[in-house]
């Protein structure tokens, strides 16, 4: 199975992920990829009794390639 590349094939400037705070598993896997935490939107998600925020991830084409270089 051929992976997509977002920046050489579509062209990207920039890949953005957004992941609840209660997702470590996911938060975790975004900051091993090189993505760098932009931004946190409060209370975004009310879930199990509680209220949790969403964490903005962003990884532009630049850092994408001084990461596989």
């Amino acid at each position: 199975m051929k992976s997509l590349n977002y920046f050489e094939e579509l062209r990207y400037q920039k890949v953005t992920a957004h992941v609840y705070a209660f997702n470590e598993g996911s938060i975790a896997l975004q900051e091993h990829l090189g993505f760098v935490q932009e931004g946190r939107l409060r209370n975004m998600i009310y879930t199990k009794g509680q209220h949790y925020d969403e964490f903005v991830y962003g990884l532009t084409k630049r850092e994408y390639e001084m990461l596989n270089r």
